[in-house]
C-alpha cells in the first residue's frame, strides 16, 4: 500500500513538473519545426527566399516613390530679361565722386524681389567689362564698370547672355574679360567662347531639371575684323541655321529637360516681329527648341504659346529694355521711342511629372525704367509696374501717369498662360 502511495506521489510530482514547463513544451515543437525546416533547406533556397524578401521590400518602395512623385510634382521658375545697356547717363548715374567708384545695385532695388526668388535667372548683357584702362564708355562701342556684375548678382541673375551686337566692341580682350568677370562674379555666360574647345551651349541642373540654353547674334555691328581668321570661327554665336539646329539636337541627346534659346535679332524699335523671326521661331521648335526668348529691338514685342507636336512651347520675340538711357525725350530720329523705356521680366514655371517636363505657366512682370534727378545728378530706377504697384512710394504724381502707361503698352502685346490638363 505505502509503494502504492509512493508510486502516487511520484506520479503527481512528474505531472506537476509537466505541467509547470507546459508552455515550454507547447512552443518547443512550432519552434523546433520551423528551425529544422530552415536547417534542412538547400543554401540556394534559402537565398532565393531573402531575395524574393528583398525585392517585395523594393517594389513596395518603388510604388511609395512612385506615389510621391504623382503627389508631388517638382516645379522650378525661371525669370528672364532683356537688354542691360549702360549709356553715358546710368554712368553717370551709378558714379560716386565722394569714392570714385560706380554702383549700379540701387537700379535694380524694387525689381530684385522679381528676380531674385527664381531658382533660374537670366539676362542679355549688353556690354562689355573690358577694364578701367580701356576707359568707360557708351555707343557705339560700350565698356561699362565690373560693378555692374556685382550689381547683376546681387539683382539675383545667375547667368549672363554674350551673344550680341556689341559683344565684340572691345575686341578680343574684351570678350576675354568679360568672360572672366562674370565668372569671378558667381554667374555662368552664354553666347561668347574663350576656347575653340568650349561648347557653343551650356547645360546646367537647376534642381534636378537638366536644362540647356543657346545663345545667337544676329550681328556684331561689323567688328568681325576685330578678330583673327581662326577666332571668327568660334568665339562669338552668330546665327546660323546650321550650327543652331545642330545645337539643338546636341543638347536633345543629353538628355535635356527643357532647351532655351536666347535670340539677339528683329528690327530695332520695330514693336512687330519680322518675316525672318517669325520664320526662324519655327524651325527652332520644329527642332526641338522649348523656349525662344528675343533681345535686341529695344522695344516689346508680342508674346505667344504655341502647340508643336502636341508640346506647349513659349516665344516672346523681344522682351524690351531692362536698363538703359533710351527715352522718349531723345533728339535722336528714330520710331517708337516712347516705348524704349519699357521692358519685362518674364516668370516661366516648369513642372517635371513622371520625367515630362512642361511649361506649367507664364506670368508677364511689366517694368519701367524712371530717371529723375537728385542734386543735378540723374538717377535709373527700374519699376515693377504691376497694379499692386501703383501705390507704392516709387510710384508718385510725377511718374505714375508715365507707369500707367508702360504697363498698358506691354500688357498688350504679352500672353499669360496656365497649364490646363483637361485641355491639351
Amino acid at each position: 500500500m505505502r509503494k502504492y502511495y509512493k508510486f502516487i506521489a511520484i506520479a503527481t510530482v512528474i505531472l506537476f513538473i509537466i505541467n509547470l514547463f507546459g508552455c515550454d513544451s507547447i512552443d518547443q515543437p512550432d519552434y523546433m519545426e520551423t528551425f529544422s525546416e530552415v536547417e534542412n533547406q538547400n543554401p540556394e533556397e534559402v537565398e532565393s527566399q531573402s531575395s524574393k524578401e528583398e525585392d517585395k521590400e523594393n517594389i513596395a518602395q518603388n510604388q511609395e516613390e512612385k506615389i510621391v512623385l504623382i503627389d508631388k510634382p517638382q516645379t522650378i521658375t525661371i525669370a528672364a530679361v532683356g537688354d542691360i545697356m549702360c549709356h553715358n547717363s546710368n554712368l553717370e548715374s551709378a558714379f560716386d565722386p565722394d569714392t570714385g567708384k560706380y554702383d549700379f545695385t540701387k537700379v535694380f532695388e524694387y525689381v530684385r524681389e522679381y528676380i531674385d526668388d527664381a531658382d533660374l535667372a537670366i539676362a542679355n548683357l549688353e556690354t562689355v567689362t573690358a577694364g578701367e584702362e580701356a576707359k568707360y564708355t557708351s555707343f557705339p562701342y560700350f565698356n561699362t564698370p565690373d560693378s555692374i556684375l556685382e550689381a547683376l548678382r546681387y539683382a539675383g541673375f545667375h547667368v549672363l547672355v554674350t551673344a550680341n551686337n556689341h559683344a565684340l566692341d572691345r575686341k578680343k580682350e574684351g570678350v576675354l574679360r568679360t568672360i572672366e568677370k562674370i565668372n569671378e562674379n558667381g554667374m555662368i555666360h552664354v553666347g561668347t567662347l574663350a576656347k575653340p574647345e568650349d561648347d557653343r551651349f551650356i547645360t546646367i541642373d537647376v534642381e534636378g531639371f537638366k536644362i540647356s540654353i543657346i545663345a545667337y547674334s544676329y550681328s556684331c555691328n561689323g567688328n568681325l575684323p576685330f578678330l583673327n581668321e581662326h577666332e571668327r570661327t568660334y568665339m562669338l554665336n552668330l546665327i546660323d541655321e546650321e550650327k543652331i539646329k545642330e545645337d539643338i539636337k546636341s543638347a536633345k541627346e543629353s538628355d535635356s529637360d527643357i532647351i532655351i534659346a536666347y535670340m539677339h535679332w528683329g528690327n530695332e524699335y520695330h514693336r512687330t516681329p519680322s518675316i525672318h523671326q517669325e520664320t526662324l521661331a519655327t524651325k527652332m521648335f520644329d527642332w526641338g527648341a522649348d523656349i525662344i526668348l528675343g533681345t535686341h529691338p529695344h522695344v516689346i514685342q508680342k508674346s505667344e504659346v504655341l502647340e508643336v507636336e502636341g508640346k506647349n512651347r513659349y516665344i516672346i520675340y523681344s522682351m524690351g529694355n531692362f536698363i538703359s538711357n533710351f527715352r522718349r525725350e531723345d533728339q535722336g530720329d528714330r520710331i517708337n521711342k516712347i516705348y524704349t523705356e519699357d521692358g519685362v521680366i518674364v516668370h516661366i514655371t516648369l513642372e517635371k511629372y513622371n520625367n515630362q517636363t512642361i511649361v506649367k505657366s507664364v506670368n508677364h512682370v511689366p517694368t519701367w525704367v524712371d530717371k529723375y534727378f537728385e542734386n543735378g545728378r540723374p538717377v535709373h530706377k527700374i519699376l515693377p509696374v504691376l497694379d499692386e504697384n501703383m501705390k507704392k512710394s516709387f510710384i508718385n504724381d510725377n511718374n505714375r501717369e508715365k507707369a500707367l502707361a508702360s504697363y498698358n503698352h506691354t500688357m498688350e502685346l504679352m500672353m499669360d498662360y496656365q497649364y490646363n490638363k483637361d485641355t491639351q
